[in-house]
């Protein structure tokens, strides 16, 4: 565990203050140190940068085990830590899917050995002697992929959650209208190359349905939802109605806030994703980020050869570890956004949502988990940088004024100034 003291450190509200971290914990906060506060030989000056607690993303596809050509748990955990990252949770359809207690334990075991971040894992949803026994192994929470499953499915799947107290998480895209969409329109041939069509075949009234249909079903059955990737403001109005009824909370993505379905036009196939990119009838923007609870990365890491098949074949998912925090930090500069929103919506309301405990802020005797801030610091998104094996980015060239110089995870320098180090990691519940 790691024993230092950080020194000269900016809060977001400008004041300077110093962390003296022990056994991986904050021990204290002082405006100033003493000789005797100097319990350890290892002080580091951070020259009044700015820390905020360490980010928290509990949206990520790492692809381990069973399709590690995409990802694995060290390539994408390092990719974590470059990216200012020092918990994630990863999603469950690797290969076995995530929705037994053997797969689940395979899987943390994996994690154990190759993190280079804290983690957890969600469960996929199978049957209720499953749900049952995961429940023993403390998920942080179940996942289902609505546009995978029929209604009746549906119901019987969100009732194995009742007794569980864990958030549910849901990917909502309504099977039906995804399934008819995709057989009608792949049926003209100039589709196969005109990928602009995907974002209609996966269309924004599937997401409506599918939220509607969810948040049904968690009355029904009084569950905690947690909806991922949120896509289109008609949605989020819907959402809105039902937050006085129903414990709900929802997730944004940085490519649903910063890219709308031109972007196909430009970028190409490789920003195909799940839910896609939307119309400017439809798509979210930074203006409605004040009404999400959190940000998740959806970090979905393909080959290249896998995106740059046609509409309906090539692979949906963008990496998103290594240039959230560049995009989120530029509106900071920009005026756009406030460093206290971008704690709460990358680390202090994920702690919260997924009750992990001891992390998401920098107080006493919690996780001396830091994320250190050079909102100076300009450039270019450069995918030759990236930890991640995903090298694409429909953001690669953007610039970005701010990025993390240093990750720390419980007291231990995780990454600093490009590269990135090892230490004991753990499971986070």
């Amino acid at each position: 565990m790691g024993n230092i003291i950080l020194k000269n450190c900016k809060t977001i509200d400008n004041n300077i203050t110093n962390l003296i971290i022990e056994n991986g914990k904050i021990k204290n906060i002082k405006n100033s140190l003493l000789p005797s506060d100097k319990t350890t030989d290892k002080i580091m000056d951070i020259h009044e940068n700015i820390i905020i607690p360490g980010l928290i993303d509990t949206h990520v596809h790492l692809r381990d085990p069973g399709l590690t050509y995409k990802e694995t748990w060290e390539s994408g955990s390092q990719a974590a830590a470059h990216g200012g990252y020092t918990t994630i949770i990863d999603m469950p359809n690797t290969i076995p899917v995530t929705d037994t207690r053997n797969a689940f334990l395979e899987k943390k075991e994996i994690g154990k050995k190759k993190s280079y971040v804290d983690f957890a894992l969600q469960a996929g949803v199978k049957s209720q002697k499953d749900v049952e026994e995961i429940q023993k192994e403390n998920p942080a929470a179940y996942k289902i992929f609505m546009d995978l499953h029929t209604n009746k499915e549906l119901d019987e799947m969100f009732s194995f959650i009742k007794q569980t107290n864990k958030p549910l998480c849901l990917h909502c895209e309504d099977k039906t209208i995804v399934d008819y969409n995709i057989k009608t329109l792949s049926k003209n041939p100039e589709n196969k190359h005109k990928t602009i069509t995907y974002s209609y075949a996966r269309s924004a009234l599937a997401e409506l349905i599918a939220v509607n249909r969810a948040i049904e079903l968690g009355k029904k059955y009084d569950l905690q939802l947690h909806l991922c990737h949120i896509s289109t403001r008609q949605t989020l109005e819907l959402i809105h109605e039902a937050r006085e009824k129903i414990n709900i909370s929802i997730e944004a993505t940085p490519h649903h806030i910063f890219l709308d379905n031109n972007t196909y036009n430009t970028y190409g196939i490789k920003a195909k994703t799940n839910p896609p990119l939307r119309d400017k009838n439809h798509n979210i923007t930074l203006n409605n980020l004040s009404e999400f609870d959190s940000i998740g990365t959806d970090h979905a890491p393909h080959t290249i050869e896998e995106k740059e098949k046609d509409t309906w074949t090539s692979a949906a998912g963008i990496p998103g570890l290594e240039t959230t925090l560049k995009l989120i930090l530029t509106e900071v500069n920009n005026n756009n956004l406030t460093l206290q929103q971008v704690v709460n919506l990358l680390s202090t309301n994920p702690a919260k949502i997924f009750k992990i405990p001891n992390k998401g802020q920098i107080t006493k005797n919690y996780d001396a988990d830091i994320t250190v801030l050079d909102m100076k610091e300009t450039g270019k998104i450069n995918i030759d940088t990236f930890y991640t094996h995903g090298k694409y980015s429909p953001f690669e060239n953007k610039s970005y004024k701010g990025n993390n110089i240093m990750t720390i995870n419980r007291g231990n320098i995780i990454c600093e100034n490009d590269e990135v180090y090892k230490h004991d990691t753990k499971y986070i519940y």
